[in-house]
């Protein structure tokens, strides 16, 4: 996994929509990729491998906005890698303290998410009941709640 490229993207940020809408499929995705840093994690040959859009929510407090790994390398821990990168260069740059997320709890996120160190800190009850305008589905179940997640980095 050394042979990995990290980096941030500036330009273009639309052309990793499928990617993206594998970790959210509103329209909101268009206002985060406006307001929010896109992150990539690519093999050498240029394949993009997983995603991430984090935008500052207070001073050192982050938010990662969506967090995506292309289906066909889940599971093999380029997720882990692209945390793992993404927190060093929060850190390193952007002097982040917090680093906050939300997501569903039907899939394995919650899992995932843990396994990188993050806590859980609370739940909404019918998040995407109440704020999604159509039902969404992971699999065959359709998420209700939503739950938040923090990690400190210092």
């Amino acid at each position: 996994m050394n042979s990995l490229i990290f980096e941030q993207v500036f330009q273009q940020k639309e052309d990793f929509l499928p990617i993206l809408l594998l970790a959210d499929d509103g329209p909101h995705l268009e206002n985060y990729l406006e307001n929010g840093d896109l992150f990539t994690l690519s093999l050498k040959n240029g394949k993009t491998v997983a995603c991430a859009v984090v935008i500052k929510k207070q001073k050192n407090t982050f938010e990662i906005e969506n967090f995506a790994v292309e289906t066909s390398f889940q599971g093999q821990g380029f997720g882990q890698q692209m945390m793992k990168q993404l927190i060093t260069y929060l850190k390193e740059n952007l002097a982040a303290d917090e680093l906050i997320l939300g997501t569903d709890d039907v899939s394995n996120n919650v899992a995932f998410y843990e396994k990188c160190g993050f806590t859980i800190t609370h739940k909404i009850s019918n998040y995407f009941l109440d704020n999604c305008d159509h039902p969404i589905f992971e699999g065959k179940v359709q998420l209700k709640d939503k739950i938040y997640l923090r990690k400190k980095l210092k």
